[in-house]
């Protein structure tokens, strides 16, 4: 499934006068141009190319990484189970059944979580996961090493997560953000599954993160050249780029990171200039931009989510094409200085999450 952010890009190159995000949320539903495909053309035109952040360092010989081999999965057991390092769902091919979300922990074991469909997502330190259950109709978050549950007290049809949608967990992962495009009743609730509270947000805007308890919710709302940036509780800035991809927000409650980029007036129309810009999300200002290094000429980044440390975000990098046996790759990233490190390659090349992971 293309996401959101896809078809706005689709549509920056073609619409260029057009409010793209209103075009989006009301539903584009015709075939487009997957993400990586625009990627990759962004990189044979010699330009670094992402979203939520894509950088590129070229190099003359870049090391290969290959897809790690499929792993049998265990049922989830009730309680004792490690933080999660990612969550995957296996590609299905040749007219087989689609394969359930699975989980794999940071003690390495691999886990078949009880969804076959709708948003698995895991909160920052990948000690608690999100995901729709169709038995209760409702997400549930789910601490893996105690076991306890929560639910939602926000009902929601299936049909919800067989469109466009978006989970945004908070680090604790009890309060969560849940969006949906191009389907019959395009959700936008803010959850609080401690409080049992479900809040209604303002239709159009795309959830780049959600703190704990009562802290700061942040939204998004791209035109089709600029995007506006709202911290609930301040006003709007505006940032001169079209774009969705974003950091949560700092530990510092005002900074936010974002891909480098230009708008030309080629397609495609966004190209990227291979840095990362770092900003106020309260003001629009103190923006400090600096290249990205450390990530082979083989993978480009894609995406950003939450942060590390004081210092540093969490980065996916994917192959240049989808055609390639290159698998995806989390990094931490540094905001200050550019330099990437390697976390661990990603174990599926279609639907994925990794904790925290704005996307």
């Amino acid at each position: 499934m293309n996401t959101l952010r896809e078809d706005l890009h689709e549509l920056a190159a073609h619409a260029p006068d057009v409010d793209l995000a209103d075009l989006a949320i009301r539903g584009a539903r015709r075939k487009r141009v997957v993400r990586l495909s625009l990627a990759a053309a962004v990189v044979v035109a010699g330009i670094a190319g992402g979203s939520a952040l894509r950088f590129q360092e070229v190099r003359p010989v870049p090391p290969v990484v290959l897809s790690p081999p499929e792993t049998k999965a265990l049922p989830l057991p009730d309680k004792g189970v490690a933080p999660v390092e990612q969550a995957y769902r296996p590609s299905c091919r040749g007219g087989c059944q689609e394969a359930g979300w699975r989980i794999v922990t940071r003690s390495g074991e691999t886990f078949q979580v009880p969804a076959r469909s709708g948003p698995v997502e895991a909160s920052a330190d990948g000690r608690r996961i999100a995901y729709y259950s169709e038995k209760d109709r409702r997400i549930v978050v789910r601490d893996l090493a105690s076991g306890w549950i929560w639910k939602a007290p926000l009902k929601q049809p299936k049909q919800d997560f067989a469109v466009e949608y978006a989970l945004r967990m908070s680090p604790n992962g009890l309060r969560f953000i849940v969006s949906g495009w191009g389907g019959g009743r395009e959700p936008n609730m803010l959850v609080d599954v401690e409080q049992g509270t479900v809040e209604q947000l303002e239709s159009g805007w795309w959830p780049v993160s959600v703190a704990d308890g009562d802290g700061p919710v942040v939204l998004a709302k791209p035109y089709d050249n600029t995007t506006k940036v709202w911290v609930r509780g301040h006003k709007p800035v505006t940032i001169p780029t079209f774009t969705y991809d974003f950091s949560a927000l700092g530990p510092d409650g005002r900074r936010l990171v974002r891909v480098g980029q230009v708008l030309g007036h080629e397609t495609p129309k966004v190209q990227y200039d291979g840095t990362i810009v770092t900003f106020d999300a309260l003001t629009g200002g103190a923006e400090a931009r600096v290249p990205v290094s450390g990530i082979p000429g083989d993978l480009q980044p894609a995406w950003l989510g939450g942060w590390l440390n004081a210092d540093e975000v969490t980065l996916v990098a994917v192959a240049q094409s989808p055609r390639s046996d290159i698998s995806a790759v989390a990094y931490g990233v540094n905001v200050r200085t550019g330099q990437a490190r390697k976390l661990f390659p990603i174990r599926a090349k279609g639907a994925y999450a990794v904790p925290g992971l704005v996307r």
